[in-house]
């Protein structure tokens, strides 16, 4: 549940002995490889020398049909598979698009009829010129001086044929550029390209049993270029070769086995001050899913700290109350137990099952003590309704319980960070601003008029004034043991410049608002649409079934507009608010030297 601990690893060797050794440390994949090179080595992009297969798979999988897959080889040649791919995914874009170009000609053309527009010689002089006229604007009509000619109509629309050299002046409508075909032609080649985009689909569907061996294939191409790039990062010359990399201390063992292997020499160094090592997160199974979206967003420096388990729990709680409704989460829950098993056939899937279920619990328990049941709420004296001890229509239990987890979620932060600084008075800074959120808290007790809150303020201030103090006098890096008049005078300018971050504070814990506002929109949104469905049903037959729909369609939409709100505020009150306040270093992630094809 941290940053793995990293050596940095050198192994020597004989040149003759470079090849079998990085193909050793290829296959052990736990090293994060370093540039020894003075030349300069380009990191391989995955797909760069094989773009044309990996475009090519990607549209082979997202095939809505896929057959078997093809375990034997005879007959596979992976460049003409991809060449047919590729040629069948632009024959199918360019068919598509000619699809939409001849729907909307069709479109067009309709409300004039069968008819095709003469040659532009035949016309000599004068031209057609075509427009779709509202009614209101009939009368416009009779002010041009070209002739013209009503060819259709329908109850809001006249269709119009102008004959002039010129397109008229101030002509009524919207003027429209027919294809010179006629209608019959258009939809003749309508019903053509469906069926040629019919016969792609065929040849699609059976290229898709070549996808397990073009992804063999695949790898075995990232495994030859990951392969090339580490002899660019090697040393290498007549006599010696060098080989250097990051790797999991608990990863000494197998690296020495490899070393006494094939007889080289190797040595390990713990990252020393001037080092910048990559980062790579161990977590358990339970919090693992929530790495993602830390990594969304920043990948933590080495020397930092890994967010992932409180991101796991407070994304969870900030879905929940985003949603904030009991009967959204059973459904969610209906779907999650629909998918379980499939999201554990990917690697990405199964890491996320966990978090899922979290988001799932929370959005059920939450929504129970808001006594939310798809915007209905149950009686007081009912086994559910006892649940109840939130209610959103009282705005300031809920702005309060908002703040007061916004202030906990930076509390929290701030802690973090005074101790990865403990040691040195920038620590008591973090400190500061701990103490000024919490008698910033206590005043606001005061105002809800809470059970001694006269008390509480009275405290308060007294616990923000500190905080103020602290800040002012911790905030900087300048030594406290200087004699130096402008070593102090610094230390108070720096202690000020950091007090202008009280506004980014206010604003960062009023943003936890948002839980509330939220978690209203949503509740509010469901009691509407069962009120208007309520409504409907006052209409026998007919009103029941809009009722219905109303039913299905508002609470759908409206449980897609809380699955958005959830993901975008959850990630951004822990990415913005949270992190800005406990990570202030950025690393980079830790990129494994490893084969893809299992040997």
């Amino acid at each position: 549940m941290a940053i793995v601990a990293l050596n940095k690893v050198t192994l020597y060797g004989s040149a003759a002995q470079r090849d079998a050794a990085l193909d050793a440390l290829q296959r052990l994949g736990r090293l994060h490889l370093l540039s020894l090179s003075d030349a300069e080595a380009r990191a391989p992009v995955e797909g760069l020398a094989s773009a044309d297969a990996r475009e090519a798979l990607k549209y082979l999988r997202a095939a809505p049909v896929q057959r078997r897959p093809s375990k034997r080889t005879r007959g596979f040649d992976a460049p003409t598979i991809i060449r047919q791919t590729l040629e069948n995914k632009r024959h199918r874009q360019a068919l598509s698009d000619e699809r939409d170009s001849v729907d909307k000609a069709i479109e067009d053309m309709t409300p004039w009829g069968e008819f095709r527009l003469p040659p532009v010689e035949e016309l000599g002089d004068t031209r057609l010129w075509f427009y779709a006229v509202p009614r209101r604007d009939a009368k416009a009509i009779a002010a041009l001086e070209a002739p013209f000619q009503i060819a259709a109509e329908d109850p809001t629309t006249l269709y119009l044929v102008v004959i002039s050299p010129v397109e008229p002046v101030a002509a009524p409508g919207e003027r429209k550029d027919l294809d010179p075909r006629p209608l019959s032609e258009l939809r003749a080649r309508r019903g053509e390209i469906d069926e040629l985009l019919e016969d792609l689909d065929w040849e699609r569907n059976e290229l898709t049993r070549w996808i397990g061996l073009l992804q063999h294939n695949l790898n075995e191409a990232d495994d030859r270029a990951a392969r090339a790039w580490a002899e660019q990062l090697s040393r290498c010359d007549e006599d010696l070769f060098a080989v250097q990399g990051w790797a999991p201390r608990e990863a000494r063992t197998e690296i020495e086995a490899i070393a006494n292997q094939h007889r080289l020499a190797v040595t390990f160094a713990a990252p020393d001050v001037k080092d910048q090592p990559p980062t790579l997160l161990k977590n358990p199974d339970r919090v693992v899913g929530a790495e993602n979206a830390v990594t969304f967003y920043i990948t933590p420096a080495y020397r930092a700290w890994d967010p992932t388990p409180i991101m796991f729990i407070s994304f969870s709680l900030f879905f929940g109350m985003i949603v904030a409704d009991a009967g959204y989460g059973l459904l969610m829950a209906a779907a999650l137990l629909l998918f379980w098993r499939k999201l554990g056939n990917t690697p990405n899937g199964a890491r996320s099952r966990c978090l899922f279920l979290a988001i799932v619990v929370v959005t059920i328990v939450f929504g129970a003590l808001a006594g939310s049941y798809f915007g209905l709420a149950p009686s007081a004296d009912s086994m559910l309704g006892r649940l109840r001890v939130l209610d959103f229509e009282n705005r300031g239990q809920m702005m309060g319980l908002s703040i007061l987890i916004g202030v906990t979620h930076l509390t929290i932060a701030n802690l973090i960070t005074a101790w990865h600084a403990r040691g040195s008075a920038r620590a008591l800074g973090s400190i500061g601003w701990v103490l000024v959120m919490v008698g910033a808290l206590m005043m606001a007790a005061r105002l809800l008029e809470t059970p001694g809150g006269v008390t509480a303020a009275w405290l308060g201030q007294w616990v923000l004034g500190l905080g103020f103090l602290t800040i002012l006098l911790f905030s900087s890096d300048r030594p406290w043991r200087s004699t130096r008049l402008g070593d102090w005078a610094g230390r108070l300018m720096d202690g000020l410049g950091a007090l202008t971050g009280i506004s980014k504070l206010f604003g960062d814990v009023l943003s936890y608002l948002r839980l509330f506002a939220l978690g209203l929109a949503s509740a509010q949104l469901a009691v509407t649409f069962n009120q208007l469905a309520s409504d409907m049903t006052q209409f026998r037959g007919l009103g029941f079934l809009l009722a219905a729909v109303i039913l299905i369609a508002g609470h759908g939409i409206n449980l897609v507009l809380g699955l958005m709100g959830g993901v975008v505020h959850g990630l951004r009150l822990n990415c913005i608010e949270f992190f800005n306040w406990s990570l202030t270093e950025e690393g980079y992630p830790f990129r494994a030297f490893q084969k893809k094809v299992a040997v």
